[in-house]
């Protein structure tokens, strides 16, 4: 039988949110909610767990952005997958690239409709000529007008929606695919490299051409496996910082279903 929510002890260092979704997730593994059944509303949740509302929202949330629930305002929270079906390093993934985005405001400067050729395509990994609707900007600190990234992001041309609704007020442009077309992202591949800053990057990051950088690029997937969105972040090295949390669904010396290491 599933442990009850509030026999459970936080644990100290992990935000609350990030462990009642851990929980939620062990129970729904355990099919104390089952695939297909609706989870208890919100207060009830936060009164079971002794936390507030919003908590629950944030843990509910990174379930969400992970495929595991979706959330309707009428239908209630249904349970779409376990974790035998859903990878909890993608859910960590979603919670990562939400947290980025909130603590890097996102400042647009262009939208166009581009076709990708040569540098471009290899970048989005698509065939050459495909077209893409594009947004370039640049990203600063929450606590100064700091450019820290140049950021580009590529939407795929099917979802014009999204491409209309982003503004200047825009933080997270991933969670629309699932608002405005109910298109539930489900992978998200990451990948960096060092690379040396030029041309209009090098502009608005306001560096020398030929500084050394990184870039990050993130690639969205939708359930048939279709690339839905694109994003490219660069930042100089000393305008960088990075930092993770993974909370494991099962002890670490558990190697069962873990990822290999390297």
């Amino acid at each position: 039988m599933a442990q009850k929510p509030n026999q459970r002890i936080a644990q100290k260092g992990v935000p609350l949110y990030q462990q009642i979704a851990s929980w939620l997730r062990e129970d729904i593994d355990s099919e104390l909610y089952p695939v297909g059944s609706l989870l208890p509303p919100v207060p009830e949740l936060a009164k079971a767990f002794g936390v507030g509302k919003h908590t629950v929202g944030k843990a509910l949330e990174q379930l969400k952005n992970g495929g595991v629930i979706s959330i309707r305002r009428r239908g209630g929270t249904r349970v779409e997958a376990t974790l035998a079906t859903t990878s909890p390093y993608v859910i960590q993934a979603f919670d990562s690239i939400t947290q980025y985005s909130n603590m890097a405001k996102l400042k647009i400067t262009d939208k166009n409709l581009i076709v990708a050729r040569k540098d471009v395509a290899e970048m989005l990994q698509c065939p050459s000529a495909q077209e893409w609707l594009h947004i370039e900007g640049y990203r600063s600190s929450n606590t100064s007008e700091e450019v820290v990234g140049y950021t580009q992001v590529f939407i795929n041309r099917a979802f014009p929606k999204i491409y209309e609704r982003v503004n200047k007020n825009t933080l997270i442009i991933f969670k629309m695919f699932q608002e405005i077309y109910d298109e539930s992202i489900v992978e998200v591949r990451q990948e960096m490299r060092a690379i040396v800053i030029r041309d209009k990057a090098a502009k608005v990051l306001k560096v020398p051409e030929g500084t050394i950088g990184m870039r990050y690029i993130t690639r969205f997937y939708s359930a048939k496996g279709e690339q839905l969105e694109v994003t490219v972040n660069i930042h100089p090295l000393d305008k960088l910082n990075f930092a993770q949390h993974i909370v494991y669904p099962r002890p670490i010396n558990d190697t069962s279903g873990s990822p290999d290491a390297g």
